[in-house]
Parts: C-alpha cells; structure tokens; sequence
C-alpha cells in the first residue's frame, strides 16, 4: 500500500531529478497552507459578528459552500493527478505479475492507497477550519459535537463523491469500449476532467442566499453543482430545518450512493480484465501522418505559418502532442489552470455582475487575457 501511495500522483509532471515523497509532503502543507489563511480570515469574523444566532447560521451559508467547494475542487484535482495510477500499469505486469501475489492483493492495496490518499487531501484542505468552524455554526437547539461531525462526514462524502464519480466514468470506459479505444480516449477523458473541476470551481456563482436557493430560475442550475447539494447536507445534519435544503440533500445522498455503486462494480471489473494488457501499450503512440490532429496541424502550418523553421517547430509540437498522453498531461496541467483564473477574472463579465461592456477594453478581460498569455 505505501508503494502504492506514493505513486497515486503521475510521474509524468516530475522532472527527473523530482522526488515524489518531497512532492507529496509539499502538497500537502500547500493545502493546508490555504486552510490556515481561511481559518484566520474567517475566525474574526465571526467571533466579533453582532448578529443574532439565526441570522449568523444563515450569513454562513456562503462560507460553508466555498469549504465544501474546495474541497471538491481538490479532491477532484487529486483524481485527475492520480488518473492512471488506480488501474494496472507496465511496473505491475511486469514486476507483480510474475510473483505470486494474486491479483486481489494487488487491487486491494490499490484500494487502500487510493483511500488514504484522498484522506489526506480532505484532512490537509480542512485542517484548521475543521477544528473551530463547526463550533462557530452549531444551531442554538444542536450540540458542538454534532456539528463536528457533520462538517467532516460532509467533506469526507464530497471528496468521495467526486472520486468515485471520476473512477466510475474511467471502469465504464474501460468495459464499454475496445482496450486499444479506451487507451486512446482515456487521455482526452482526463484533460475533460481537468478542465471541468477547474472551471466549475472558479465559475460557480454565489447562491448560498434565501433568494438564491429558492429562486424557479436557479432550480436548473443549483441541479448541477455538487457543492450546493453537500451544502444542503451539511445543514441537514446539523440540525438546520429549513425547506430549501431537503431536496438537495436528498439528491447529495443519492448521487453518491450512484457513482460509488457504478465506480464499485465498474472499476473492478476493468481492473481484473485490463491487468495484463496494460503492458502492450507503448508510451508514445506510433506515428500516422493521417491522424486528424495532425491534418489540422498540417492545415494551420501552411496557412499562418511562412518560414519552414517555424512550421516544422510547430508540426512538431502538435505530432508530439497527439501521440504522447504525457506532453497532453503536461498542457492540460498548465493550461487549465491558466484558463481557469482567466474565467474567474471574467466572472463578473459573464454573469453580468460588472457594468463595463465586454467588447471594449477593460480590466477584467484584460487580466485574463494576460493571464493566459
């Protein structure tokens, strides 16, 4: 298992001098790093708030979503980074295969360091606010302890969620589709993931009000973002009574009890049937000048590109691109992290937040243009 952990995140976005235990230590203090700046901006606020009980529960509401935001936004981030590393890879054909281990041990310990892994991440991004923030939010009619455990079965069930969601779509790609296929589209699959938990974190609008969460025109939308459904269950076991947050909660229940049923039939299946095959792909991928990605590539070059040089530095990059999954990994990492500040700089514009005209210049759509150059 402890061999296991420590390769959950791809060696691809090491350098090769990179060492993966520094790695993980590192990470770790980074999200909790974050979770004691939270901690401290969030402490005084409610320590010398004047508000009533009631009121202050319900001011919290937005406070609550953004930690359980986060947390999904991470453990999200953490099973995109691991991608490959819950199923079979060339180091367990070849290493494992051949000893006598049965193939249950080997899953098992996949398991298991899956498992506390994502442990970590939740613990290290709720660390600080997950010892004091429960006792400032606990009803009048509740009881610290409750609170407490709310807050953590509730981050715990967002975090798992969102793994077993990400495992679930993977196992049934795996069993729906030829293996040569899944291989093929498991990268794409992984740059998708990517940018999706990045964008939804840094574009999801604040609802966390009355009117927001009760409003017929954000039914739709509060129906798609996780982080109000855990919201709603977080107030539920908490002891908060209020209409809004049944059906939330409801669906928070029965999305999960969904993805770890179809991730816990899916993923073993694929797992078991993919064990041995994962040895016959190559690391890059053949080269096929028919490839459409190379078409396109071909087709950019000649149009925007005059000097040979820089075409052929630019066929290259995209060749490179299409058959390598770790030059793709490498790019989504990047790229979506850049693309995904850019939209929260431009949030106001695409909400409607801000009163400045997106098609003239201003500040933040300059900002995120800059961002992403």
């Amino acid at each position: 298992m402890i061999c296991g952990l420590i390769r959950m995140v791809d060696l691809d976005l090491l350098s090769p001098s990179g060492e993966i235990r520094n790695l993980l230590v590192q990470l770790a203090a980074l999200l909790a790093a974050f979770n004691f700046v939270v901690a401290v901006l969030y402490l005084p606020r409610y320590a010398t708030s004047i508000l009533p009980p009631k009121q202050l529960l319900m001011a919290a509401w937005g406070d609550e979503e953004f930690l359980i935001a986060t947390t999904i936004a991470v453990a999200g981030l953490f099973a995109v980074l691991s991608w490959n590393a819950p199923f079979p890879d060339r180091r367990d054909s070849f290493v494992l295969g051949p000893l006598p281990v049965r193939t249950e041990t080997i899953f098992a310990a996949k398991i298991a360091a899956l498992a506390t892994a994502l442990g970590i991440s939740v613990a290290a991004i709720n660390i600080f606010t997950g010892l004091f923030y429960p006792f400032l939010v606990t009803p009048p009619q509740g009881s610290a302890l409750r609170s407490l455990g709310a807050y953590w079965a509730t981050m715990t069930a967002a975090g798992l969620l969102i793994l077993s969601a990400l495992l679930a779509v993977q196992g049934l790609a795996a069993l729906l589709l030829r293996y040569r296929m899944f291989l093929r589209l498991s990268s794409f699959l992984q740059l998708a993931a990517f940018f999706l938990i990045l964008g939804v974190y840094f574009l999801t609008p604040a609802l966390a009000t009355v009117p927001g969460l009760t409003a017929t025109a954000n039914q739709r939308l509060l129906a798609w973002l996780p982080s109000y459904w855990f919201l709603a269950l977080f107030q539920e076991l908490n002891g908060t009574t209020h209409p809004v947050f049944g059906p939330l909660a409801e669906r928070a229940l029965w999305s999960l009890f969904l993805s770890i049923s179809v991730a816990g039939a899916a993923y073993p299946l694929a797992y078991y049937r993919n064990f041995r095959r994962m040895i016959e792909q190559p690391d890059i991928a053949p080269a096929d000048r028919s490839r459409r990605a190379t078409r396109i590539g071909r087709f950019i070059a000649e149009r925007y590109f005059s000097r040979p040089l820089e075409s052929a530095i630019f066929l290259f990059m995209v060749r490179t691109i299409a058959r390598s999954r770790q030059h793709r990994l490498l790019l989504a990492a990047y790229g979506g992290a850049g693309l995904a500040i850019a939209l929260a700089y431009a949030k106001s514009l695409l909400y409607g937040y801000s009163n400045e005209p997106w098609y003239e210049l201003n500040e933040p759509e300059a900002s995120s243009c800059y961002l992403l150059w």
